[in-house]
């Protein structure tokens, strides 16, 4: 049996847990050990975490004693990442509790990372990241200054490249509760075999409705689980009501 999946997607920085709107303006979201264990308890279905320090050259890698500490009160699935540009930083990502690694802006400089990987951990513990911009309708890669690489083209190349899932992020829309671009996120999904999940925009339980009635199966979701009245177990009582496919 086939399940929804709802992933809560959570920034820290600094050992603290953060999140913002439009990847900028982040403020301070509570504990991330307080949190996970929180959202464990709830049944999550897995767990995103990314350590932002790293993008904004803060730190060189990121906190895998943080990861640590929480995996060891957590036993839902983690997926970790934010300056993993290794096998040295991979192999501390999972000897600190991953389960699945993520890896976005380091592709750019060596493809050969994921095979790198996979070929010790298995291409289903890698997850490579789309940061994707909407410009007057037109999509593109943020980290591609160029703006000439094709985001459904790209999704294509990861996945030939061994990345066993994606994770797209709608930077226009991250933080804004606006709602998520659904059509676009079924083309990305439509031209690729692996799982894709998708971020940006989720504010409210019709747009969650909206995006599983539309056949998408994965969400990330940040704002609506950090700064509301929304927790997981809502979340999926809600969509059992709506007769959607859930874990409990």
């Amino acid at each position: 049996m086939s399940y929804l999946r709802i992933i809560p997607s959570l920034l820290i920085s600094n050992g603290k847990l953060v999140k913002g709107i439009n990847f900028k303006n982040f403020k301070n979201a509570g504990s991330p050990v307080t949190t996970v264990t929180a959202l464990d308890s709830q049944k999550a279905d897995e767990i995103f975490i990314v350590d932002i320090d790293c993008y904004n050259k803060k730190k060189l890698e990121p906190d895998f004693k943080l990861l640590k500490k929480i995996a060891e009160i957590n036993s839902t699935p983690i997926t970790f990442g934010g300056g993993i540009k290794d096998m040295i930083m991979a192999k501390k990502a999972f000897s600190s509790g991953a389960d699945k690694i993520f890896l976005n802006s380091i592709i750019f400089n060596d493809e050969k990372i994921i095979e790198k990987i996979a070929f010790q951990y298995g291409n289903q513990a890698i997850v490579a990241g789309m940061n994707i911009i909407n410009k007057n309708e037109k999509y593109f890669i943020m980290e591609d200054s160029s703006n000439t690489i094709d985001p459904i083209e790209y999704a294509k190349k990861l996945q030939k490249l061994g990345a066993g899932e994606l994770k797209i992020i709608f930077v226009n829309l991250e933080g804004t509760k606006k709602g998520i671009d659904i059509n676009y996120s079924k083309e990305i999904n439509n031209n690729v075999k692996i799982p894709c999940i998708f971020e940006g925009g989720i504010g409210n339980l019709d747009q969650l409705d909206l995006f599983f009635s539309s056949g998408l199966i994965s969400i990330g979701l940040g704002s609506l689980i950090t700064f509301s009245d929304y927790n997981i177990v809502k979340i999926k009582h809600h969509l059992i009501n709506k007769n959607f496919n859930v874990r409990v």
